[in-house]
């Protein structure tokens, strides 16, 4: 529930859901319909929103928070890692998934197996303009990093597999750190207009 009050005042949209089921009546079809965690939209259920996805990134606010995200994800891919999978920038990812279903696809990730894991990466991927995974220790961090390695190997060794170029890896430190600074800056900015005019 913070978290997501917390998003609603960085996005500054309602469109913002717990336990969001992605694929729910999706042209009468009967097909899985994974649960998001949270998901940011607007849902893009019966339409692409590529184009609002991208105008959202254009707004201050929302392109520090989703910058420092990215950074969150290179520091905790390097950290773990010996330099194999190497963590896109910003720019290198900033337009992956445009037929993305919301704008973030949020998946906390605390009691549950490896197997769990995968899926959760993927449907965060998958769901999202960019994905999300909260790994709630060091060992499910530790944990999600190898998950990505993985996968990057299946395509070094040209094999199927899935791109998670759009997944990133943030602690909940770590979102609470970016929630928390980019909602000050926010005030502050606002504080400044309104003792200018």
């Amino acid at each position: 529930m913070q978290l997501k009050d917390y998003l609603k005042q960085v996005f500054n949209i309602d469109a913002i859901q717990e336990e969001w089921s992605s694929m729910r009546d999706e042209y009468g079809l009967s097909i899985y319909s994974p649960r998001l965690d949270v998901a940011v939209g607007p849902f893009a259920t019966h339409e692409r929103l590529g184009y609002v996805y991208d105008e959202m990134l254009r707004i201050p606010q929302v392109e520090e928070f989703m910058r420092k995200l990215v950074e969150y994800n290179r520091t905790n891919l390097e950290r773990y890692g010996d330099g194999f999978v190497v963590p896109g920038h910003y720019e290198d990812i900033l337009y992956m998934n445009h037929n993305a279903r919301c704008f973030m696809a949020i998946e906390i990730e605390h009691l549950v197996s490896r197997k769990h894991l995968m899926g959760g990466a993927i449907n965060a991927s998958a769901l999202g303009r960019f994905g999300v995974v909260i790994p709630w220790s060091d060992e499910k961090m530790r944990a999600f990093v190898k998950l990505v390695r993985y996968l990057h190997y299946l395509r070094y060794a040209e094999k199927n597999t899935f791109d998670t170029s759009n997944l990133l890896i943030v602690s909940r430190e770590q979102m609470d750190i970016a929630l928390v600074e980019v909602l000050r800056e926010r005030n502050l900015t606002q504080l400044n207009e309104e003792v200018g005019s």
